[in-house]
Formats: C-alpha cells, sequence, structure tokens
C-alpha cells in the first residue's frame, strides 16, 4: 500500500489539475471577467486547455523512459480521456456558444475554413482512442492493434497544433510553443522507436 501511495497522490493531482479550470471558467462566467464577448473566451480556453493536456499525455512516455517512474504511465490514460473531454468542450463550446447551434452555417463553417476542418479532424481521430483506452477494449483489441492505433495521437496533436496555427492572427509565441513541443516529443519517440529496434 506504501509502495502504491505515491502514484494514488499523483492521480489525484492529476484529477485536481484537468478540473480546476472547470471551475475557474465557471466562476470567471459568474463574475463577468471574461472580457467583452465570454463565449469567445470559453472557445479559447476550452482549446488550450486540452492542447496542453494532450501534449502532455504526449510527454508522460518519455518521462517514464527517463525516470523508470510507473505513475507516469498510469496517470498517461487518465491525462488523455482529460484532453479528448477539453477537446470535446472546445467543439461543443464552438458550435454553442459561438455558432448557436446553427447546423448549416456550422457546415459552411467546416466546408470553407481549413483549421476548422484540422481541428474536427483531430478529435475524430482522438474518439477512437478515448474509447480503446480501456483495460478491457486494449485486451480485446490485442497489444499490437491497440499499440498502432494509438499511435494516431501524433496525428492528432499535430492537426491541433496546426488549427491553432492557422487561427492565430498576431502573436505566434503560444502556437510556436506548441509546435516546438511536439517537435521535441515526436523526435524522442522517433529515437526510442530506433533504439528499442536495434
Amino acid at each position: 500500500m506504501k509502495h502504491h501511495a505515491p502514484i494514488y497522490v499523483f492521480r489525484l493531482l492529476v484529477l485536481m489539475a484537468c478540473s480546476m479550470p472547470a471551475g475557474w471558467l465557471a466562476w470567471q462566467w459568474f463574475c463577468g471577467n471574461l472580457g467583452a464577448v465570454p463565449s469567445e473566451a470559453v472557445v479559447h480556453v476550452t482549446g488550450r486547455v486540452g492542447l496542453s493536456l494532450l501534449m502532455v499525455t504526449l510527454a508522460f512516455s518519455p518521462a517514464f523512459r527517463f525516470t523508470g517512474w510507473v505513475g507516469f504511465m498510469v496517470a498517461r490514460r487518465q491525462i488523455g480521456l482529460w484532453a479528448f473531454f477539453w477537446l470535446l468542450a472546445h467543439m461543443l463550446a464552438w458550435m454553442g456558444l459561438d455558432q448557436y447551434w446553427d447546423w448549416p452555417w456550422i457546415r459552411r463553417e467546416m466546408i470553407e475554413l481549413p483549421y476548422i476542418r484540422y481541428g474536427v479532424a483531430a478529435l475524430l481521430l482522438l474518439a477512437p482512442l478515448a474509447v480503446t483506452s480501456f483495460g478491457r477494449v486494449r485486451r480485446a483489441m490485442g497489444w499490437t492493434a491497440w499499440h498502432w492505433l494509438h499511435r494516431l495521437v501524433y496525428v492528432a496533436a499535430g492537426l491541433g497544433v496546426t488549427h491553432f496555427w492557422i487561427l492565430t492572427r498576431a502573436d505566434y509565441l503560444w502556437p510556436s510553443l506548441y509546435a516546438g513541443a511536439l517537435a521535441v516529443l515526436v523526435l524522442l519517440r522517433l529515437y526510442d522507436a530506433s533504439a528499442h529496434r536495434c
């Protein structure tokens, strides 16, 4: 029990960190502190939180490789599901708060705006990863099929960064940071794959 205590504490901290933005958003909305267009702020915050958690999910694998601490792998699924939750909230906030569930207009936006298509594609790729992240499904699929399917997370992350980059109009600091982080994580993944092949 003592051996597992740090992992339980870490998972609790992950739960708190991933759910806190929801409380902060709700409080800021209630207090009227989200600016002149609160709906736009909600869309932006949910997207950034989701993309950040997706990057953290990718970072947990090299963190485990470098440290050997199993807590990173135990919490990786938890972080991944939270990333999917926030990115789904991002899309729903855009559809509901920004587009007012106007389906013809939403469909037109998806067709005409590339960054919308990239964002939707990323979420569609993450959906099967979220569904198959549970142990029972993983065992039913088999390790090889599950492993290859979950490599799509890198494609989804690339689409997410592209989505963020294209919609940015002036300050490219944050998109550049996300792009740089993703490039480093992909290189680490490629290095790890080549090292295990040798």
